[in-house]
């Protein structure tokens, strides 16, 4: 079965990149992303697509947060145009399997929309491509990550300790859920990674994921100026 350009891949159509892209576009939104300008105002063909994907892959002045949260997304942009190049697509995929490894975000929150939600097939599929892809930017990328973290280490682990010594107060703050469901297990992450004298990946996207999930609203009516203050050097951080 031959595939036009409004039709490349067997699961999504171009009307499903063009509200991926609008996604991306929020949460960029929201983390007051520079570059903004350079996303693709309307997607109305594979090239508008392609344009998206190299926006994302390449402008990264967001914090871990944003990055983790357009994944879903930026994986069905990937899926989409996987019937135009598969050697493009293969490099694709890998970007975005380390950006998820890097950030220690759920193999199922990314794999999904490629029909690879397990932990151990997003394992497996990294293996491979780096194998059959070993270069890239990606070391170059993970020591620029690694000089942050060290930079930013106190405060990380300072906003993390906050969100522990809170944590059943910050879960009451939202509806009882998925979403709160999924804060206290950032949370307890973030408990977890501390162990460690040295801020790591796992430690900030735990914390910035968290304080995503609060909404501003919300964290206005924490009692605890301690809790308002430290959500708020949170968000400025990390977003």
């Amino acid at each position: 079965m031959s595939r036009t350009p409004d039709n490349p891949a067997p699961r999504y159509r171009l009307a499903d990149a063009a509200a991926a892209v609008e996604q991306i576009r929020r949460i960029r939104e929201r983390a007051t992303d520079p570059d903004l300008g350079g996303l693709p105002q309307s997607i109305s063909d594979r090239f508008d697509v392609t344009a998206a994907v190299s926006y994302v892959e390449q402008r990264r002045n967001v914090g871990a947060a944003a990055r983790a949260a357009e994944l879903p997304h930026r994986a069905l942009l990937i899926e989409y145009l996987r019937q135009q190049d598969v050697e493009a697509h293969e490099r694709r995929l890998l970007r975005l399997l380390q950006t998820g490894h890097q950030l220690h975000v759920r193999a199922a929150a990314y794999g999904e929309p490629m029909g690879i939600p397990s932990r151990q097939a997003i394992h497996s599929r990294r293996k491979a491509l780096t194998s059959k892809y070993p270069a890239g930017d990606h070391q170059v990328n993970e020591g620029q990550a690694r000089q942050w973290l060290d930079d930013h280490s106190t405060q990380i682990r300072a906003i993390a300790d906050c969100l522990l010594d809170h944590r059943d107060d910050l879960a009451g703050l939202i509806p009882a859920g998925p979403a709160q469901a999924e804060l206290t297990a950032c949370i307890d992450t973030a408990g977890a990674a501390m162990s460690s004298r040295r801020a790591s990946q796992e430690l900030c996207t735990a914390v910035a994921l968290a304080v995503h999930l609060l909404p501003s609203e919300a964290v206005e009516t924490a009692a605890d100026p301690e809790v308002r203050d430290q959500i708020e050097a949170a968000r400025r951080l990390l977003w």
